[in-house]
């Protein structure tokens, strides 16, 4: 495992920035990660215990990881026993917002993602098979992985817009909350017009609330 790069300047564009923050994640080991992603699962599981849900099993929209991320699933096992939905987005084509859909139970078993019964979505993320779409309308809140977050909860994507086009298409009243270690949140980084700050960031330090969604 390498350096890090040094953190650019905001006046830097954004590959600069999705650079440093790749160098910052092959810096953690994989232990590392897994140890951060239970921590950030703790304080994420009673972050949504306390928006709650209104009642008629609000779906909390969530991701299976790839290449690094946030594993969200202590987090999520939590909610589900608290009553919510669970959801994920699938990718119909490369340049579609997300779907919302619907999943069953048994994408998790054990604590683990079961994606045995997966199948690759448009962009290579595992979507299980039994899943049914759902409005946008119902999501109470969406979990947003990342590169980097800043403290005004600006995200630094993979610069593909997969994220950036679906929060789009979402009610102002849906939590945006983002998952990140500690060492990529940042001060500030650059934003462009199309970007959806988050209302709440995640890291194993804890909860910043960041903004309030929409009543």
């Amino acid at each position: 495992m390498g350096e890090s790069l040094p953190q650019p300047g905001l006046t830097e564009p954004k590959p600069a920035w999705r650079a440093w923050a790749r160098s910052v994640l092959k810096g953690q080991s994989a232990s590392q990660l897994e140890g951060a992603s239970e921590a950030i699962g703790q304080h994420l599981a009673g972050f949504l215990t306390q928006i709650g849900t209104s009642g008629r099993q609000d779906a909390l929209l969530t991701y299976v990881p790839i290449r690094g991320e946030v594993d969200p699933i202590v987090g999520v096992s939590a909610a589900i026993s608290s009553g919510w939905r669970l959801a994920v987005g699938r990718g119909v084509s490369s340049s579609a917002p997300l779907q919302p859909v619907t999943v069953g139970l048994g994408l998790i078993r054990g604590g683990r993602w079961d994606t045995e019964g997966c199948d690759p979505d448009a962009w290579g993320v595992p979507v299980p098979r039994d899943h049914a779409p759902i409005p946008p309308l119902a999501l109470r809140a969406v979990l947003v992985p990342g590169l980097a977050f800043d403290r005004q909860g600006h995200r630094l994507g993979r610069g593909a817009g997969v994220y950036d086009r679906f929060l789009a298409t979402l009610p102002a009243s849906t939590w945006r909350i983002g998952l990140v270690t500690a060492a990529r949140l940042v001060d500030a980084l650059p934003t462009e017009g199309h970007d959806a700050p988050m209302h709440a960031i995640v890291t194993e330090d804890g909860c910043l609330r960041t903004a309030e969604p929409a009543a």
